[in-house]
Protein backbone atom coordinates (compact mmCIF):
# COMPACT_ATOMS: atom_id res chain seq x y z
CA UNK A 1 0.00 0.00 0.00
CA UNK A 2 3.43 2.14 0.87
CA UNK A 3 4.38 2.14 -3.00
CA UNK A 4 1.14 2.30 -4.35
CA UNK A 5 0.20 5.66 -2.77
CA UNK A 6 3.99 6.88 -2.89
CA UNK A 7 3.62 6.25 -7.18
CA UNK A 8 0.12 7.58 -7.43
CA UNK A 9 1.20 10.77 -6.18
CA UNK A 10 4.79 11.42 -7.53
CA UNK A 11 4.44 9.22 -10.97
CA UNK A 12 0.97 9.32 -11.87
CA UNK A 13 -0.89 11.34 -9.46
CA UNK A 14 -4.37 9.50 -10.29
CA UNK A 15 -3.41 9.87 -13.89
CA UNK A 16 -4.10 13.34 -13.72
CA UNK A 17 -1.78 15.91 -12.08
CA UNK A 18 1.08 15.20 -13.75
CA UNK A 19 -0.39 16.79 -16.90
CA UNK A 20 -0.78 20.31 -15.43
CA UNK A 21 2.61 22.48 -14.61
CA UNK A 22 3.90 21.43 -11.46
CA UNK A 23 4.78 23.76 -8.90
CA UNK A 24 8.30 25.74 -9.02
CA UNK A 25 8.76 25.86 -5.02
CA UNK A 26 8.91 21.94 -3.68
CA UNK A 27 9.21 21.08 -0.42
CA UNK A 28 10.64 17.48 0.09
CA UNK A 29 12.53 15.04 2.71
CA UNK A 30 15.09 13.72 3.17
CA UNK A 31 17.09 10.81 1.02
CA UNK A 32 13.62 10.83 -1.03
CA UNK A 33 12.90 11.36 -4.68
CA UNK A 34 10.61 14.06 -6.47
CA UNK A 35 9.54 13.85 -10.22
CA UNK A 36 10.52 17.35 -12.60
CA UNK A 37 9.36 18.82 -15.36
CA UNK A 38 12.45 17.39 -17.60
CA UNK A 39 12.60 20.49 -19.47
CA UNK A 40 12.07 22.85 -17.16
CA UNK A 41 14.46 21.18 -14.56
CA UNK A 42 17.37 21.60 -17.33
CA UNK A 43 19.25 18.30 -15.70
CA UNK A 44 19.83 15.04 -17.82
CA UNK A 45 19.12 12.23 -15.74
CA UNK A 46 16.60 9.46 -15.12
CA UNK A 47 13.43 10.08 -16.97
CA UNK A 48 10.21 9.09 -18.11
CA UNK A 49 7.91 9.93 -20.63
CA UNK A 50 3.91 9.87 -19.47
CA UNK A 51 0.88 11.03 -22.22
CA UNK A 52 3.76 12.82 -24.41
CA UNK A 53 5.19 14.54 -21.88
CA UNK A 54 8.72 13.94 -20.64
CA UNK A 55 9.75 14.20 -16.37
CA UNK A 56 13.09 13.61 -14.30
CA UNK A 57 12.98 11.78 -11.61
CA UNK A 58 15.63 13.80 -8.94
CA UNK A 59 17.19 11.96 -5.76
CA UNK A 60 18.04 13.94 -2.94
CA UNK A 61 20.50 14.28 -0.39
CA UNK A 62 20.53 12.74 2.98
CA UNK A 63 20.93 16.41 5.23
CA UNK A 64 21.21 16.87 8.95
CA UNK A 65 20.15 20.64 8.26
CA UNK A 66 17.49 22.17 5.76
CA UNK A 67 19.19 22.89 2.62
CA UNK A 68 17.51 24.39 -0.94
CA UNK A 69 18.61 23.04 -4.18
CA UNK A 70 18.47 24.73 -7.46
CA UNK A 71 17.72 22.35 -10.09
CA UNK A 72 16.78 24.79 -13.46
CA UNK A 73 14.09 26.57 -12.69
CA UNK A 74 12.99 25.07 -9.16
CA UNK A 75 13.70 25.99 -5.95
CA UNK A 76 13.56 22.52 -3.95
CA UNK A 77 14.05 22.63 -0.03
CA UNK A 78 15.19 19.65 1.16
CA UNK A 79 13.86 18.85 5.13
CA UNK A 80 16.01 17.27 7.39
CA UNK A 81 14.47 13.68 8.51
CA UNK A 82 14.75 12.19 12.07
CA UNK A 83 14.89 8.24 10.52
CA UNK A 84 15.89 6.64 14.16
CA UNK A 85 19.21 5.06 15.90
CA UNK A 86 20.70 1.49 15.82
CA UNK A 87 23.49 0.13 18.05
CA UNK A 88 24.87 -2.86 17.00
CA UNK A 89 27.76 -5.05 18.41
CA UNK A 90 30.83 -6.53 16.76
CA UNK A 91 33.06 -8.99 18.11
CA UNK A 92 35.96 -8.65 15.33
CA UNK A 93 37.64 -5.59 16.32
CA UNK A 94 39.60 -5.29 13.03
CA UNK A 95 36.39 -4.73 11.34
CA UNK A 96 35.00 -1.96 13.96
CA UNK A 97 38.71 -0.14 14.04
CA UNK A 98 40.64 -1.74 10.91
CA UNK A 99 44.34 -2.23 10.61
CA UNK A 100 45.87 1.05 8.40
CA UNK A 101 46.26 -1.65 5.11
CA UNK A 102 42.28 -2.66 5.46
CA UNK A 103 41.72 1.25 5.99
CA UNK A 104 43.42 1.62 2.81
CA UNK A 105 41.83 -0.98 1.15
CA UNK A 106 37.92 0.15 2.01
CA UNK A 107 38.94 3.29 1.55
CA UNK A 108 40.04 2.47 -2.38
CA UNK A 109 36.56 0.62 -2.37
CA UNK A 110 34.74 4.02 -1.10
CA UNK A 111 35.98 5.76 -3.99
CA UNK A 112 35.43 2.90 -6.66
CA UNK A 113 31.83 2.78 -5.79
CA UNK A 114 31.58 6.91 -5.59
CA UNK A 115 33.29 6.77 -9.45
CA UNK A 116 31.40 3.77 -10.47
CA UNK A 117 28.05 6.08 -9.69
CA UNK A 118 28.99 8.92 -11.19
CA UNK A 119 28.64 7.48 -14.54
CA UNK A 120 25.11 7.98 -16.59
CA UNK A 121 24.34 5.19 -19.42
CA UNK A 122 21.71 5.18 -21.41
CA UNK A 123 18.54 4.40 -19.58
CA UNK A 124 17.24 0.49 -20.17
CA UNK A 125 13.24 1.10 -19.24
CA UNK A 126 11.13 4.09 -19.55
CA UNK A 127 9.20 3.70 -16.15
CA UNK A 128 10.49 3.80 -12.00
CA UNK A 129 8.81 0.58 -11.20
CA UNK A 130 10.59 -1.66 -8.53
CA UNK A 131 10.31 -5.48 -7.35
CA UNK A 132 11.79 -6.24 -4.01
CA UNK A 133 14.77 -7.51 -4.20
CA UNK A 134 13.92 -10.45 -1.85
CA UNK A 135 10.29 -11.11 -0.55
CA UNK A 136 10.98 -10.86 3.20
CA UNK A 137 11.20 -7.62 5.48
CA UNK A 138 12.88 -4.84 6.98
CA UNK A 139 14.99 -5.16 9.80
CA UNK A 140 17.08 -2.50 10.02
CA UNK A 141 15.38 0.80 8.23
CA UNK A 142 17.23 3.33 5.84
CA UNK A 143 18.77 6.40 7.73
CA UNK A 144 19.03 5.42 11.74
CA UNK A 145 22.59 6.85 13.18
CA UNK A 146 24.37 4.39 13.99
CA UNK A 147 26.91 3.28 17.20
CA UNK A 148 28.94 0.42 16.56
CA UNK A 149 30.41 -0.93 19.83
CA UNK A 150 29.36 2.30 21.13
CA UNK A 151 30.54 4.80 19.24
CA UNK A 152 28.69 6.76 16.87
CA UNK A 153 29.23 6.09 12.80
CA UNK A 154 27.69 7.39 9.85
CA UNK A 155 24.12 7.31 9.02
CA UNK A 156 22.21 3.14 7.59
CA UNK A 157 22.31 4.55 3.92
CA UNK A 158 20.38 1.53 2.65
CA UNK A 159 17.95 -0.97 3.83
CA UNK A 160 18.49 -4.57 5.61
CA UNK A 161 16.27 -7.64 4.35
CA UNK A 162 15.92 -10.25 6.90
CA UNK A 163 17.57 -13.31 4.41
CA UNK A 164 19.01 -16.98 5.23
CA UNK A 165 22.02 -17.77 3.82
CA UNK A 166 21.75 -18.89 0.50
CA UNK A 167 18.33 -16.90 -0.14
CA UNK A 168 17.97 -15.89 -3.67
CA UNK A 169 18.46 -12.41 -4.44
CA UNK A 170 16.69 -10.58 -7.70
CA UNK A 171 17.19 -7.67 -9.95
CA UNK A 172 14.80 -5.00 -8.59
CA UNK A 173 14.89 -3.72 -12.15
CA UNK A 174 16.18 -4.49 -15.52
CA UNK A 175 20.32 -3.09 -15.87
CA UNK A 176 23.81 -4.26 -16.12
CA UNK A 177 26.07 -5.97 -13.58
CA UNK A 178 29.03 -3.00 -13.21
CA UNK A 179 30.28 -4.74 -10.27
CA UNK A 180 30.94 -8.36 -8.90
CA UNK A 181 33.59 -8.42 -6.39
CA UNK A 182 34.63 -8.77 -2.78
CA UNK A 183 34.63 -5.59 -0.35
CA UNK A 184 36.23 -5.33 3.22
CA UNK A 185 33.02 -3.39 4.69
CA UNK A 186 30.59 -4.92 2.16
CA UNK A 187 31.25 -8.58 1.59
CA UNK A 188 30.14 -9.76 -1.92
CA UNK A 189 29.26 -6.72 -3.60
CA UNK A 190 26.95 -6.39 -6.72
CA UNK A 191 26.41 -2.85 -8.40
CA UNK A 192 23.90 -3.09 -10.98
CA UNK A 193 23.36 -0.23 -13.76
CA UNK A 194 20.03 0.76 -15.05
CA UNK A 195 20.90 4.01 -16.95
CA UNK A 196 20.60 7.79 -16.57
CA UNK A 197 22.41 7.77 -13.56
CA UNK A 198 20.39 5.46 -11.19
CA UNK A 199 22.41 2.61 -9.85
CA UNK A 200 21.62 -0.40 -7.32
CA UNK A 201 23.91 -2.52 -5.28
CA UNK A 202 24.11 -5.15 -3.07
CA UNK A 203 25.96 -6.39 -0.52
CA UNK A 204 26.91 -9.28 2.48
CA UNK A 205 26.59 -11.66 -0.60
CA UNK A 206 26.93 -15.64 0.09
CA UNK A 207 28.29 -16.05 -3.72
CA UNK A 208 26.98 -14.56 -6.85
CA UNK A 209 24.81 -15.53 -10.19
CA UNK A 210 26.51 -12.90 -12.49
CA UNK A 211 29.30 -11.57 -13.66
CA UNK A 212 30.81 -8.11 -14.64
CA UNK A 213 29.29 -6.75 -17.72
CA UNK A 214 26.01 -9.25 -17.77
CA UNK A 215 22.73 -7.54 -18.64
CA UNK A 216 20.17 -9.05 -16.44
CA UNK A 217 15.98 -8.53 -16.59
CA UNK A 218 13.81 -7.54 -13.90
CA UNK A 219 13.21 -10.67 -11.72
CA UNK A 220 16.66 -12.45 -12.82
CA UNK A 221 18.36 -14.19 -9.92
CA UNK A 222 21.89 -11.98 -8.99
CA UNK A 223 23.22 -13.64 -6.33
CA UNK A 224 22.33 -15.10 -2.93
CA UNK A 225 22.25 -13.42 0.81
CA UNK A 226 24.86 -13.98 2.78
CA UNK A 227 26.93 -12.62 5.80
CA UNK A 228 30.52 -11.55 4.10
CA UNK A 229 31.86 -8.20 5.17
CA UNK A 230 31.23 -6.09 8.58
CA UNK A 231 27.60 -8.14 9.92
CA UNK A 232 26.25 -9.58 12.75
CA UNK A 233 24.31 -11.85 10.92
CA UNK A 234 22.98 -12.74 6.96
CA UNK A 235 20.95 -9.86 5.47
CA UNK A 236 20.96 -8.22 2.24
CA UNK A 237 21.85 -4.51 2.73
CA UNK A 238 20.47 -2.61 -0.39
CA UNK A 239 21.00 0.46 -1.38
CA UNK A 240 19.84 2.65 -3.94
CA UNK A 241 22.19 5.78 -5.88
CA UNK A 242 20.31 8.23 -7.66
CA UNK A 243 21.92 10.99 -9.43
CA UNK A 244 24.75 10.21 -7.57
CA UNK A 245 22.28 10.40 -3.86
CA UNK A 246 21.77 7.32 -2.12
CA UNK A 247 18.13 7.51 -1.28
CA UNK A 248 15.69 5.47 0.52
CA UNK A 249 14.80 2.09 -0.64
CA UNK A 250 11.28 1.81 1.58
CA UNK A 251 9.94 4.12 -0.84
CA UNK A 252 9.97 2.04 -3.86
CA UNK A 253 8.94 -0.78 -2.71
CA UNK A 254 6.15 -2.42 -0.18
CA UNK A 255 7.43 -4.14 2.69
CA UNK A 256 6.55 -4.69 6.13
CA UNK A 257 9.05 -4.14 9.18
CA UNK A 258 10.20 -7.45 11.11
CA UNK A 259 7.78 -7.58 14.68
CA UNK A 260 10.68 -9.36 16.26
Amino acid sequence: MKKLILLCILLSSCASKLEDDLPLNLVADSSAFIVLDFNKANYNGYAFTKNKKKYLIYGLPYVEEEKTLYIGEYNIKVKPKFFGESYIEIADTNLVTPKLSDQERASAEYLKVKKIVKKQSNQVVNDFDFIPPIDSVITSPFGKRRFINGNPRSPHMALDLRGAVGKEIFAPMAGKVVMAEEHFYGGNKIILDHGGGLFTAYSHLNKFNVEEGESVEQGAIIGFVGMTGRVTGPHLHWEVYLNQERINPELLVDLEYAQD
